[in-house]
């Protein structure tokens, strides 16, 4: 049998230090200076002054000063009759642009499939101007809620943060959007089980 090394105890202590820190990072998905806030049908993971509102049909989650913000909305409808539900998605989302007011679009991302008759478009938006300045993302789902083709579902999120911050609010807001359980009837979900 080979020699018996002993250890030093500065490198256990690294080891010991290094599995804390990755037990840690592990079991804290949310900032620590993030906490679990709960309304009517909904719990969400946010900043502890955030506030919401909070309905059956959506959630709107924003900071202090109203500057950053998630608005998000969804509910079963009928299909728009086309060929198929990438038609019928595309021509439902033409419709829902055409009705936002109160943004500027930067850019209009292409309609992509998610998921099984599952379609998504993203667009970036900018409001307001000079240090009131927002930038955004507006993003529409639309998918078969059945076998028929008679019942689709949609649902449309508008994340807006001043311009100046937008990659890292960006962040922030998808973090916590993914943070968001939803509890009440009517919602189907994701591509990946998620709440869409």
């Amino acid at each position: 049998m080979g020699k018996t090394e002993r250890e030093s105890p500065v490198k256990r202590c690294l080891v010991l230090v290094a599995t804390v820190l990755a037990i840690a990072v592990a079991a804290s998905p949310a900032l620590a200076r993030d906490k679990v806030h709960r309304c009517t049908n909904w719990s969400w993971t946010g900043p502890a002054r955030w506030s919401a509102v909070c309905s059956k049909q959506g959630i709107s989650i924003s900071s202090v000063d109203g500057r950053r913000a998630i608005d998000w909305g969804f509910s079963n409808i009928f299909c728009v009759a086309a060929n198929s539900y990438r038609q019928s998605a595309a021509k439902y989302i033409a419709t829902q642009r055409q009705s936002v007011r109160g943004v500027r679009v930067v850019r209009t991302g292409r309609l992509r499939q998610v998921g099984n008759n599952y379609f998504r478009q993203t667009i970036v938006v900018t409001a307001g101007r000079g240090r009131r300045a927002g930038k955004g993302q507006l993003v529409f789902d639309y998918a078969a809620a059945d076998n028929t083709g008679q019942y689709c579902y949609q649902s449309s999120k508008l994340f807006m943060v001043p311009r100046s911050d937008y990659r890292r609010g960006i962040r922030q807001l998808k973090r916590i959007y993914r943070s968001a359980a939803y509890f009440g009837p009517g919602l189907p979900k994701g591509p990946n089980g998620e709440p869409a």
